[in-house]
């Protein structure tokens, strides 16, 4: 029992400080730091008392005792529900003190006492020890059953580790209070020193929650002090019985008999073995503890592998999802996508209880895309929960309650998914197995997998729509009449050739050129070292070309989009004159490089607003200023808005460069179309900006041209639109509807 009782004490400070050291930041973690340090300086000042039999220490153990209450209450309180009250806790002290002061120094609460043993003996009571008991009793128990009341309100891990903890306090509480509160009051005595004891139960339960349930997240540190302990006994043990044995050889052979020598052999074995055992052990350890670590660039490529095989959206996500929980020992992870009708979806989930990926994303599209507006980055739960919990960058928080959701459900990391700076959905990944936090380099190797991630679920869910709308077609097509068999052709042939450009521009150029992005990027914020400046200005360079690449491939995209009719468009009444303003002041600065004169010519009176797709037009805005100014070496641009003819506006650049002969005028706005002896000017042109264009214009029913006086003299492009907008005005694509005859009706028709 002596020594027993030394053991839980020493158990109940282990305990205290293991928590504090692995989450010394949280208040939580403080606060039970508090408990458990009273509670096990409670049950050795008891042990002491059973060996240094004292009235002071007596007196000193029910001092603690009021103590310790106080202190169980307090985390209680914040434990179940995350708020800390300073008003309430200062009481709890205040009463705490109070009472300790007249346990310790008057005869109100413990006259005397004979015969003492640990922590009680023969005790002779005071006039205030029924109220001393009574306030322990009410506020301990009172604080139980709020503890008991919030585990059925909690569901999940919460659950469970409210339960291990409810457990072992109840008991730790019952007993303690039957034995040192209620009983005495009675004269009995005699089962005084179990109320120290009894905290065994409270250490045992708790460890079970850290154990099996993750408690406080203190799991690893445990586990690696249980396998460095392992990794020393057993190697001291072999090493030893070795060193015993070479020694007892060494002995028989030559007669010799000493430690020197053994010593001496111990030393060449520890040599020798001490690494290999190692490794072998800390293997063993790591495979229980989840902690095998992985190779950032096999990672990467074989996210790369998967990304770039494979057009199945499913098979796609499976993989990635089988991948990185693999990698990080992650226990579970979901995909959330933004469809057409800007709602957030679940695409994807691994290791979720039936209902709660979906509960968690239901309405939250605008959480989302706030909340990765205010913190671009990977979002880390349990950091930002900790900033949280501290009043710490509260403004950073569109919705704490979700993320404290998502906590709950051992969630650690939000990945945005984002393509060409557009969200377009997040991954989350859960806790790793390990218990150990996500660090800088899973960050850095989760945000170049997002990059890989976003334009392979951009291609696949591409590939999923021509792939539906193929097999629609199809059937569509047998049942059709000649017209439509016609029609159909034309649309296989269209099919074909968006297929072989998603192809040629999905696996051949976006994956590689975002792979190429990412890394110049890490390379230049020097993640992998430092750059020396003379390389640093190189890979800038290598960084615009990759820009200029990918600007061509969404030349492309846009192109496929506007023909196979799956672009979006917004008609709203807009200020072109304005829009032109910001358009030439955003291009001032190439042209004052150039000495050139950009101007934009102020209007007599006020010009109508046509009913445009905004965003459309101001590409091709940039376009022709933007030519303009890379094909004048000198004089000066002139940008133009009138409402002529009537009913139309026309906007028109006028410029004193290069010129063009009426040949090439001819071929301006076909694809992939440039002027003669433009390669010498501007190398890095493509054809494609005065096609994508001509091909908006044509959209708004509008009309697009080019004039010049010959090579040398200038020239002028302009585009008029009409005031009232397109007829026609295409809106978000939606699937065609055919209306498909009988055999009866097209037989009928025929006899007609």
């Amino acid at each position: 029992m002596v020594y027993f009782l030394l053991l839980v004490g020493v158990l109940n400070v282990a305990l205290a400080f293991i928590v504090l050291y692995s989450k010394r930041k949280i208040l939580s973690a403080k606060l039970f730091f508090i408990f458990a340090l009273i509670s096990g300086y409670w049950v050795i000042n008891n042990f002491l008392t059973g060996v240094f039999p004292s009235l002071a220490l007596l007196r000193n153990g029910y001092a603690t005792a009021v103590f310790l209450v106080s202190a169980c209450v307090a985390w209680i309180l914040y434990f179940a529900t995350g708020r800390f009250s300073r008003q309430l806790t200062g009481i709890l002290y205040l009463c705490g003190s109070f009472f300790a002061l007249l346990a310790q120094f008057s005869n109100l609460i413990l006259v005397g006492a004979e015969n003492i043993t640990f922590g009680g003996g023969d005790a002779r009571y005071g006039l205030l020890f029924p109220i001393y008991g009574l306030y322990i009793i009410s506020i301990l128990f009172f604080s139980l059953f709020y503890l008991f009341s919030k585990f059925y309100q909690s569901s999940g891990v919460r659950r469970k580790q409210i339960l291990y903890v409810l457990i072992g306090l109840s008991i730790y509480a019952t007993i303690a209070t039957s034995v040192s509160v209620i009983l005495p009051l009675f004269g009995i005595n005699e089962f005084i020193p179990l109320d120290s004891a009894s905290s065994i139960f409270f250490v045992s339960f708790t460890a079970y929650a850290i154990a099996k349930y993750r408690f406080m997240d203190i799991r690893v540190i445990i586990f690696r002090t249980i396998a460095f302990g392992a990794i020393v006994f057993i190697i001291t043990g072999i090493f030893s019985i070795i060193s015993a044995l070479f020694t007892y050889l060494f002995a028989e052979l030559a007669g010799l008999q000493s430690n020197i020598l053994s010593g001496v052999i111990l030393a060449v074995l520890v040599t020798v073995f001490y690494k290999p055992l190692r490794d072998i052990i800390e293997r063993a350890t790591n495979t229980f503890l989840y902690k095998k670590s992985y190779d950032p660039d096999v990672l990467i490529a074989r996210v790369n592998h998967i990304t770039s095989s494979t057009l199945d959206f499913a098979h796609l996500l499976q993989s990635i999802s089988h991948t990185l929980t693999e990698a990080f020992h992650a226990d579970k992870l979901g995909v959330a996508l933004i469809n057409k009708k800007s709602k957030l979806y679940i695409a994807h989930q691994e290791g979720f209880p039936p209902g709660v990926a979906e509960a968690l994303a239901r309405g939250n599209e605008r959480v989302m895309f706030e909340q990765f507006k205010r913190t671009p980055g990977i979002f880390v739960i349990e950091e930002r929960k900790t900033e949280y919990e501290n009043g710490e960058n509260l403004q950073l928080f569109v919705k704490p309650e979700l993320m404290l959701a998502m906590h709950e459900q051992d969630l650690a990391v939000i990945v945005p998914l984002r393509l060409q700076d557009k969200l377009i959905g997040v991954v989350v990944i859960g806790n790793k197995k390990s218990g150990e936090p996500y660090n800088s380099q899973d960050l850095r190797v989760l945000k170049i997998v997002s990059g890989q991630l976003a334009v392979s679920i951009e291609n696949a869910l591409l590939y999923e729509e021509q792939k539906h709308f193929a097999e629609v077609l199809k059937d569509e097509v047998r049942k059709a009449t000649q017209e439509l068999r016609a029609a159909n052709a034309e649309l296989r042939r269209l099919d074909a050739t968006k297929s072989e450009f998603i192809s040629i521009a999905s696996h051949q150029l976006r994956t590689p050129l975002t792979i190429i992005k990412g890394f110049i990027s890490m390379i230049n914020e020097q993640a992998f070292g430092r750059v020396p400046p003379l390389i640093h200005k190189q890979l800038d360079k290598v960084y615009e070309a990759n820009e200029r690449l990918i600007g061509l491939v969404e030349d492309l995209l846009n192109i496929s989009r506007i023909e196979s009719g799956r672009q979006v468009y917004t008609w709203e009444p807009t200020d072109c004159y304005e829009m032109a303003a910001g358009v030439v002041e955003s291009l001032k600065p190439q042209a004052e490089k150039k000495k050139l004169t950009l101007v934009l010519e102020k209007p007599a009176k006020p010009l109508p607003k046509p009913v445009v797709d905004k965003d459309k037009l101001h590409e091709v805005m940039i376009n022709f200023i933007d030519n303009a100014v890379k094909y004048t070496e000198k004089g000066s641009i002139h940008v133009v808005l009138s409402a002529q003819p009537a009913g139309y506006l026309t906007f028109s650049v006028q410029d004193s460069g290069m010129g063009m002969s009426k040949e090439t005028i001819a071929h301006l706005f076909q694809k992939f179309s440039r002027g003669r002896g433009s390669a010498l000017v501007h190398t890095e042109g493509t054809g494609l900006g005065l096609y994508v264009a001509k091909k908006i214009v044509d959209i708004h029913e509008g009309m697009i041209g080019a004039e010049s006086k010959g090579e040398g003299k200038g020239s002028v492009f302009s585009f008029s639109i009409p005031l009232a907008g397109p007829k026609v005005r295409p809106q978000q694509p939606k699937e065609r509807t055919l209306k498909i005859k009988t055999p009866e009706q097209l037989a009928e028709e025929a006899k007609r």
